[in-house]
């Protein structure tokens, strides 16, 4: 995801407040803390690898086209990422496609030999929801329920009653497929208190959690690295929440992550050294709170003007935070 000026400011007052809740949080949970090691829950075709890493560590999204050459259109990039070991890409599923677009998305996932995670990107047209999961089949058993409610201006109320409504039916459909919520733009923990409590309420509780994490912005270069480790406190709160409410632990992802969501985001990430040391502090710190899963955001569609791909679009070139990544999982895929 990237911002507009006055949501990018919308954003940043989110990142502040939430910064200290997180904070008040972990400080609270030290007190009597709860299992910080993964989920026992293990998501369809995920994998342990060396250290007890999961395989589902290393993702990316394939996002809204800004650019008809992307990941869709590219087969060399599905190539790379097949050969690199990426295990999992996040696509956005965008609403009302056409059975032609939703069959060039799973193609290319599939073409990259990687498991599918879709975005249900409208929670509201439940006739299209039911055709994509009924459409998709084993092709795609992991789905999010909507991206970034909290930040689009969904209330968590309505979130839930969305959630209540369509995910049993979903589930009818594809019994073997996950469901994941509330995919949050943040570590809200204020939106993720109403949606848990909501959900164990109801019973139809989520397969695991998920949210976005990006530490910076228009931050310095060194302050944006000094954030590069916050994931695990991140997760750390988010993890003790879910265990605190609903009695148990589940998988959490991270499912965009990057330094800077802004359109475009700070020139200094375009700098080798510092994208490559900002990647390997972010995976040490998600492999340290034990991420379920996690996306790189992304893999190349000309978010936040390209500065956000992981490839050249217009030459299908890695970039160095492919290479950060694709070394990652040659350390510890087994």
């Amino acid at each position: 995801m990237f911002l507009g000026i006055s949501q990018k400011k919308k954003r940043w007052l989110q990142y502040s407040i939430y910064a200290i809740i997180i904070v008040a949080c972990t400080a609270c949970s030290s007190l009597n803390p709860p299992s910080q090691g993964p989920s026992s829950q293990m998501l369809p075709g995920e994998q342990t690898w060396k250290q007890g890493v999961s395989s589902f560590l290393f993702g990316t999204n394939d996002t809204h086209e800004w650019s008809t050459q992307n990941f869709e259109t590219q087969p060399v990039i599905q190539e790379s990422l097949r050969s690199a070991g990426f295990t999992i890409i996040r696509s956005f599923f965008q609403d009302n496609a056409s059975d032609a677009d939703i069959e060039q998305r799973i193609k290319a996932i599939e073409n990259s030999d990687a498991h599918c995670l879709g975005v249900i990107f409208n929670i509201f047209n439940v006739t299209y929801d039911e055709h994509l999961v009924k459409y998709l089949g084993s092709r795609c058993l992991m789905y999010e329920f909507g991206n970034e409610p909290d930040y689009n201006g969904i209330s968590v109320d309505t979130y839930l009653r969305q959630w209540n409504t369509l995910i049993p039916a979903l589930r009818k459909i594809n019994p073997e497929a996950k469901f994941i919520g509330p995919v949050l733009s943040t570590a809200n923990l204020d939106y993720l208190h109403g949606f848990l409590t909501g959900v164990k309420a109801s019973q139809v509780l989520p397969d695991a959690i998920s949210f976005h994490w990006y530490p910076c912005y228009n931050n310095s270069e060194m302050d944006c690295l000094n954030m590069a480790n916050t994931a695990d406190q991140e997760v750390t709160a988010v993890r003790s929440m879910v265990k605190n409410i609903l009695m148990q632990d589940l998988p959490v992802g991270i499912t965009e992550w990057n330094f800077d969501p802004g359109n475009p985001p700070p020139t200094y990430g375009d700098d080798v050294k510092f994208i490559t040391s900002f990647s390997n502090i972010a995976l040490q710190s998600m492999m340290q709170s034990g991420v379920a899963f996690a996306c790189q955001f992304d893999a190349a569609s000309f978010a936040g003007t390209g500065h956000l791909d992981m490839f050249q679009v217009d030459n299908d070139a890695p970039k160095a935070q492919f290479y950060a990544i694709k070394a990652f999982i040659a350390k510890y895929r087994p």
